[in-house]
């Protein structure tokens, strides 16, 4: 990694005023991993658009989504796969900060300025799971103002947005402003742009991760951590972070009424019983309702959304949800639930990480 290009891939500490205060005690003072374009520091007075990019659930400062090559850093560690399932990773598709550059510099895509805020909750998974690489998982905000975890919403459109307008040389209008996420970034995304159309031109949706009702009892199972780990324990991982990801929306969405503990099933495991309250509360953090609430919104930004047809965390029937949502309402998007084998290592995972690249390219198309 040359000297240029260490200067320009930053890790900035920033103070986010929006977390003051906030009841679970998560850390004020944040991490903001930052990719500047080749050319920034040659001229002064260019000025460039910005993408957000929001990550997904067990991310934060030490697990960001897109680095430079080798960094342990990242989503997935590629350095604890072995090698003859490593082979079936598309690695050219898989996003890195040099890729960037090869694509800026080649003119496939317009220079741009990359944002990777920290969201986490800061608080351990609730079993004490540890990830492959042996630190305890994390769980997220997913990037809601909640009075029972803290303003993750105002974060990223006041503190973050704010921060890099005054300490960077961005183009802060709407018009030079993208967001885009995966997962739990992907259900933020379009929380978030449902909230906020006069932050953002255009956003990408990848995979979003709206849990609702007909998810509670969905079988979490990794593929690669089968091939990897065996079947058993494979089980026992999709098991507990299933577990995880419910505790925590409860967490989030509804503390003082949770519906998890509620829940009674027949003696086929279907669900016949759950605290009303509780799917209420589920209820209006619905990217369906919020949508419906906020119908005009996304008639003012560039909406891409899709998703594998075979996401192993249930994420398919979400998607198709939305995107008939949408449709419903007369919201112009691009979507698309596309078939991959070279994701079937992990459809959602890898999905997320080969469409972020083609993320951008459809966001920058409407930069003007």
């Amino acid at each position: 990694m040359s000297e240029v290009s260490i200067n320009r891939y930053k890790i900035d500490k920033i103070h986010a005023k929006s977390l003051e205060g906030n009841p679970v005690n998560s850390p004020v003072d944040r991490d903001l991993r930052i990719y500047l374009p080749p050319g920034y520091f040659e001229s002064k007075e260019k000025r460039y658009p910005v993408i957000i990019f929001l990550h997904g659930y067990a991310g934060n400062n030490h697990s960001w989504t897109v680095t430079a090559a080798g960094e342990e850093d990242q989503p997935i560690p590629w350095d604890k796969i072995p090698k003859n399932i490593l082979e079936e990773v598309d690695i050219e598709r898989v996003p890195t900060y040099e890729k960037l550059d090869e694509f800026i510099s080649s003119g496939y895509l317009a220079p741009f300025i990359f944002v990777q805020p920290d969201a986490s909750l800061h608080l351990p998974h609730k079993d004490g799971f540890r990830n492959l690489r042996g630190m305890v998982s994390t769980k997220g905000s997913f990037y809601v103002n909640s009075p029972f975890t803290g303003n993750y919403m105002d974060y990223i459109v006041n503190d973050v947005v704010d921060y890099m307008d005054s300490n960077y040389r961005t183009i802060p209008d709407k018009e030079h402003r993208v967001l885009m996420g995966g997962s739990m970034g992907g259900y933020g995304t379009l929380y978030i742009g449902a909230h906020h159309p006069e932050k953002f031109i255009a956003a990408a949706s990848l995979s979003p991760g709206n849990i609702d009702i007909d998810l509670l009892n969905w079988k979490l199972r990794i593929p690669i951590y089968e091939r990897i780990l065996g079947k058993k324990f494979c089980e026992r991982i999709g098991d507990a972070t299933w577990a995880d990801i419910l505790d925590t929306n409860d967490l989030v969405y509804s503390k003082d009424n949770p519906i998890i503990p509620s829940i009674k099933c027949d003696e086929n495991g279907e669900i016949i019983e759950f605290n009303q309250k509780a799917f209420e509360n589920w209820g209006k953090y619905d990217l369906n309702n919020v949508i419906k609430q906020n119908p005009e919104s996304f008639k003012h930004v560039k909406l891409l959304l899709n998703c594998a047809d075979n996401d192993e965390f249930g994420l398919t029937m979400a998607a198709e949800k939305i995107h008939e949502t949408l449709t419903e309402l007369g919201i112009d998007h691009e979507y698309d639930l596309y078939s991959d084998p070279k994701v079937a290592l992990t459809p959602h995972m890898l999905g997320i990480g080969y469409h972020i690249i083609p993320g951008i390219k459809f966001c920058l198309n409407f930069i003007k």
